[in-house]
């Protein structure tokens, strides 16, 4: 059985200011996936951060933070300028977009995400402002050499 959330709650997981485990991490390269705890204010509230790339279009990321006792997903990113999503009230929102847990449709609504002139690295630090990560891990960058 899925956990709900009441709005009450899930507005306070998300508004509460989170620290991280790791002093740094390694941003994902293509195809590439890593996940990390942040801190709440009690020891109870753990969080997982996921940075997830997407395939072989290099300007495609998710971005998500969900409470890890439960699973339940509070906000994600989705980096995508060419994706169209459709809330359920019929909204049809072009490229990348913020979900944030509603009570009453889940992750369902979206709301648009501006990322004028930001690039993924960019866009993590973004995400980490807007989940209240008040302390984030450093994110180091490797860089890729094509052809390998």
């Amino acid at each position: 059985m899925a956990v709900k959330l009441t709005q009450k709650e899930a507005d306070m997981l998300i508004n509460m200011l989170k620290k991280t485990v790791k002093k740094a991490i390694n941003f994902p390269q293509r195809k590439g996936r890593i996940e990390f705890d942040v801190l709440g204010d009690k020891k109870k509230d753990i969080f997982v951060v996921n940075i997830s790339r997407k395939g072989i279009d290099e300007n495609k990321a998710t971005y998500q933070g969900r409470v890890r006792t439960s699973g339940v997903l509070l906000m994600r990113l989705d980096v995508n300028p060419t994706s169209i999503h459709i809330n359920p009230d019929g909204q049809r929102i072009t490229g990348t977009h913020l979900h944030i847990y509603r009570e009453e449709y889940d992750m369902a609504m979206a709301v648009p995400f501006d990322i004028e002139n930001k690039e993924l690295y960019q866009l993590c630090f973004a995400f980490f402002e807007r989940f209240n990560i008040i302390e984030p891990p450093k994110v180091l960058q490797q860089l890729v050499l094509e052809g390998m």
